[in-house]
């Protein structure tokens, strides 16, 4: 059966290497070296079908091993690594992660340590849990920031996860030259989920300065028309899980429908500047944000209420345009808009 290791030959043959039955301890380090360098171009997505593949790499060196056991001129043992993480035995993935010294060689081994947060062990999560703080603050922060990205993309669906290592996770994302480098990483990303990723991250309030820069300068429109909410509404917000909600019993229907929290930004931008700003964006995802929070604020606008009412019912994207409509509809209704000329 083809595994995801088929597509990267010089991985594969370092970790069987590394996992053959009586390596020496001096091609240790090397074979080592080979696995760490071999995994730095690897993007971090499908980290479950790499966790497959070196579990069953695992797997068949500990059958090699079994095997070899009765040839007394063999030694069938092999050292620790960090490929243990992937081992199918908890006991080892606990192991691996206490024996833990120093940082992670790579984003690609750090985003398989983080993976074990959301263990089926509830031993291998607590020692996730109290060795992962300190094993990140010995990475390099890019590193950290590209482990993190490929975790919160997801974690949300975890449902192993409990408070406390949300928390470790939240304590990571804290760190300055983390955010720093997230921060990057979020404004510049042309592709992927950069939007959901900030609402996750938005748990710390790290990131809160930059909210204003995010909402004016990243590439993803996505992720500025949610910066921009967040500014207009003075709070952020992310999805921590889903519950299951039945719509109709007597057929057994229902949906999941996610779980949200939220916590108040120190510091509210201006309301009017940040509209203009938000309905001069290239993006229509932006601008409809701007229509939605001028329609809720619409009578507190005074004299400015009616232009931008028109200016948006202008806009070339027609979703926005049927928003400007509906507020110089609000705005006729109350007596607020200029009489139409008779001609």
């Amino acid at each position: 059966m083809s595994t995801v290791l088929d597509e990267h030959p010089a991985l594969a043959a370092a970790i069987r290497g590394l996992l053959s039955v009586g390596v020496a301890a001096g091609d240790v380090a090397k074979l080592t070296t080979q696995v760490a360098a071999a995994t730095k171009a690897i993007p971090l997505r499908g980290m479950e079908l790499w966790e497959r593949a070196i579990r069953a790499e695992l797997w068949a060196a500990e059958r090699a091993a079994n095997e070899a056991s009765w040839k007394f001129w063999v030694r069938p043992r092999r050292f620790a690594s960090w490929l243990d993480l992937c081992s199918r035995d908890g006991r080892k993935r606990e192991a691996a992660l206490r024996l833990a010294t120093g940082g992670a060689p790579t984003a690609f081994v750090l985003a398989i340590a983080f993976r074990r947060l959301n263990d089926w062990v509830p031993e291998v999560r607590a020692a996730a849990r109290d060795t992962l703080p300190e094993v990140a603050l010995n990475c390099d922060p890019q590193d950290v920031a590209s482990a993190l990205w490929s975790l919160l993309a997801h974690w949300s669906a975890w449902g192993r996860m409990e408070a406390a290592d949300r928390e470790a996770v939240a304590a990571i994302a804290s760190n300055e030259r983390v955010s720093l480098a997230m921060k990057s990483k979020i404004m510049d990303a042309t592709a992927g989920p950069a939007a959901t990723v900030l609402a996750q991250y938005a748990r710390s309030p790290s990131l809160d300065s930059w909210l204003k820069e995010f909402a004016q300068g990243a590439v993803q429109p996505a992720v500025r028309a949610r910066a921009f909410r967040w500014v207009f509404l003075g709070q952020v917000a992310w999805v921590v899980g889903h519950k299951w909600k039945w719509t109709d019993l007597a057929y057994c229907k229902g949906k999941l429908e996610p779980i949200v929290e939220s916590r108040a930004i120190p510091t509210k931008q201006p309301f009017l500047p940040t509209l203009h700003s938000a309905m001069a964006d290239r993006s229509p995802l932006v601008r409809r944000i701007a229509a939605e929070f001028l329609i809720r604020e619409l009578y507190l606008l005074g004299e400015n209420a009616l232009p931008l009412a028109q200016r948006t019912a202008a806009d070339v994207s027609p979703a926005v345009a049927e928003r400007g409509r509906f507020a110089l509809k609000q705005l006729k209704d109350a007596g607020l808009a200029a009489p139409t000329s008779a001609a």
